[in-house]
């Protein structure tokens, strides 16, 4: 046999006579191992109040019992922790005791509690890990909750890790080992001191509508105390704001001791939209700590209930005015409480321009004290305007007012309806009209006008207002004085008609003007009156008494001149003009004055040419005059007729036969004069 079958041989043969040999040459390859995970808080410092994110650091520090340098993979998979549950929870300390007090947090009346035990809790739930390899670590967050009475010091908190792993595997089959690993380590949690602080106390006497105050009593509930602190009270709600500010702070000075109560007072507005329930306020406080560092205090809640409103009532009302007029507004109010308020102003206030007071939209009356239950009547002016109607109108009142302690406040706005009465005017009309108006002169147009209403008028005065170019009145308006209902009075105007005018009917328009009783200037509605203006006339009548004058001879003419005019003319001179063979020796005539329809005889000396023929020959005469008003005018010229008569006895031959007789010798001698000279 040769050596080599010989050492098969040998082999075989220790092989089966040691069989466990092969699994204990198999098992020295197995590549063996664990995880090593180890735990850490890095930020553990929290405080009284709060819920903080606190990170948990998972550090995996594997263990290789049995390794296998051909494969390191190997290795690592023996020490990854694979499926790791990490779970936070709270010290099982037990029950907190409560101490007989309350206060508010969140809008809710909760009850106080001893700090110490159960003052810890963890609100998220396990957090998972897929893997951590060795030489890794992970950071998981857990929220933590500490109590606002928590005591200072160190809290020691379960946290339970699981996971599993591959405790061996084998690296000719590849076949693997697994087990699990449920492990609780402990976690240290240090609760700081701190101040901390809680409502004991809210008191306020703010009224809905109104400014007042919110005493907010605090106490110290903290482990340390709290150096020059600062209270801010914030709102949450517009309907309780600090003015227009929605918080306030106040400073409380000096050193607050843990256990200590401090009272700060706010002036706080409650809108009218405001109701009696609570309205929710943060206070929060700003500190300095035992180091000069300073902190801001968890913020607490608190809630405010307005006081009930302020409130006035309408009791009655009743006015006096009526459409296009002004009359007076009375209302009776009623204090309804809760509080005597001073200063008081009601205000009345409309909400259409139909109804004013006194131009403006709104009327004020001061009342001054006014106590609960009281009432009190206010009167304001006024005025429905012309165009209003007879219907309700929508109006307002109010009060504002100062409460005791000279806050400003204001009621809600009451409604109240304004019925505006019929229109009253004086109504007028005309009678007994008459006129002496004539085209080129100056007349009258009289009448009466009679008050036909119900009310009085006041300094009534009667306008002319009819326009024209040709019919113009001296003087437009006429006053009559007041007029009683049913009353008359007489008015007249002195009318010029221009010689352009055309006589015959014509229609005239004339309105009255008045006062009301409340002094209100009206005007009356017109009324038209008819009356005739007559042809044009000669201003004076003119005829002659003794126009009678002989040839060569002279005379005094007699004018007789009557005034046709309705007004007295003086200063009147009359002259009077005429041609050959009629002289003027005298020319100028005088009278003072002539009323109307009187008459004067103006004598004017007058003659006659020798010559002239026995027949009527013309002369003419015009007056310069002064009016009563004093105007000096000049009148038409008037034509007259003067007779000339012959002489009586023959004296002598005609002037103009002698004329003849003078020019024929005149004619003779000149032609005797050719001929022999």
């Amino acid at each position: 046999m040769q050596r080599s079958q010989i050492l098969v041989v040998t082999v075989v043969a220790l092989l089966l006579v040691v069989p466990g040999a092969s699994v204990a040459a198999s098992s020295d390859h197995e590549v063996t191992g664990r995880p090593n995970i180890d735990v850490f808080l890095p930020e553990n410092e929290v405080t009284p109040g709060t819920t903080t994110a606190v990170t948990v650091v998972l550090v995996n520090n594997g263990n290789v019992t049995n390794g296998s340098t051909a494969n390191p993979q190997l290795e690592q998979q023996v020490t990854t922790a694979r499926a790791v549950s990490v779970r936070l929870r709270a010290p099982d300390t037990g029950e907190r005791e409560s101490t007989g007090e309350f206060v508010v947090r969140d809008g809710e009346i909760v009850p106080v509690t001893t700090p110490g035990d159960g003052t810890i809790s963890v609100s998220t739930s396990e957090q998972p890990l897929a893997t951590l390899p060795d030489g890794t670590s992970a950071r998981l967050p857990f929220q933590v909750t500490v109590d606002r009475d928590a005591e200072p010091g160190r809290y020691d908190l379960p946290l339970n890790v699981s996971y599993n792993y591959t405790q061996s595997v084998d690296p000719q089959t590849g076949e693997e080992n697994r087990t699990s690993v449920d492990k609780t380590y402990n976690v240290t949690l240090v609760v700081e001191e701190t101040a901390q602080f809680s409502v004991v106390d809210v008191d306020s006497n703010a009224r809905v509508g109104a400014t007042g105050t919110v005493e907010v009593t605090m106490r110290n509930t903290g482990s340390e105390a709290a150096r020059n602190a600062t209270v801010t009270l914030n709102s949450r709600n517009s309907d309780m704001t600090f003015g227009q500010a929605a918080s306030s702070s106040r400073f409380v000075g000096g050193t607050w001791e843990s256990g200590e109560n401090r009272t700060v007072s706010y002036r706080v507005r409650a809108a009218p939209s405001a109701s009696q329930q609570q309205y929710a306020f943060d206070a929060s406080v700003t500190y300095d700590d035992a180091n000069g560092v300073t902190t801001q205090a968890q913020p607490v809640s608190l809630g405010v209930t307005p006081a009930p409103e302020q409130t006035f009532s309408i009791v009655s009302t009743d006015h006096s005015v009526t459409v296009g007029d002004e009359g007076t507004v009375a209302l009776t109010l009623r204090n309804d409480g809760p509080i005597t308020v001073r200063d008081a102003t009601v205000t009345v206030q409309s909400t259409t321009g139909q109804v004013v007071f006194g131009g403006t939209a709104s009327a004020s009356r001061y009342v001054g004290a006014w106590d609960p239950g009281e009432t009190r009547r206010v009167f304001v002016n006024a005025t429905a305007l012309p165009e209003a109607e007879t219907r309700n109108y929508s109006m307002q009142t109010s009060v504002a007012y100062e409460d005791a302690e000279g806050d400003p406040g204001q009621s809600g706005t009451l409604q109240f309806g304004l019925r505006p009465g019929p229109e009253q005017t004086a109504e007028f009309n005309a009678s007994a009209v008459t006129s002496t108006l004539r085209v080129g002169e100056e007349g009258e147009l009289a009448g009466s006008v009679t008050n036909t209403g119900e009310e009085r008028a006041s300094n009534v005065v009667v306008v002319f207002e009819s326009q024209s170019e040709n019919v113009s009145p001296l003087e437009r308006e006429y006053s009559v004085g007041s007029l009683d209902p049913g009353e008359s009075a007489t008015f007249s105007f002195d009318v010029e008609v221009s010689d352009a005018a055309d006589s015959g009917p014509r229609q005239f328009t004339l309105r009255p003007t008045y006062r009301t009783p409340d002094d209100e200037q009206r005007r009356g509605e017109s009324f038209d009156v008819r009356e005739r203006i007559r042809p044009a006339r000669d201003l004076f009548d003119v005829s002659v008494n003794g126009a009678d004058v002989t040839q060569g001879g002279s005379t005094v003419l007699n004018v007789t001149v009557t005034n046709n005019a309705n007004e007295t003319v003086s200063d009147i001179s009359g002259q009077l003009f005429a041609d050959s063979p009629i002289s003027v020796t005298d020319s100028d005539a005088f009278a003072s004055e002539l009323g109307p329809g009187e008459s004067t005889v103006l004598k004017f000396q007058i003659s006659a040419g020798g010559s002239a023929l026995a027949k009527s020959y013309p002369v003419e005469i015009d007056f310069q005059y002064d009016e009563a008003d004093g105007d000096r005018k000049l009148s038409d010229t008037y034509k007259l007729a003067v007779d000339v008569t012959e002489r009586e006895g023959g004296g002598g031959l005609p002037v103009s036969v002698i004329a003849g007789v003078v020019v024929v010798l005149a004619l003779v001698a000149v032609l005797a004069y050719r001929t022999y000279g």
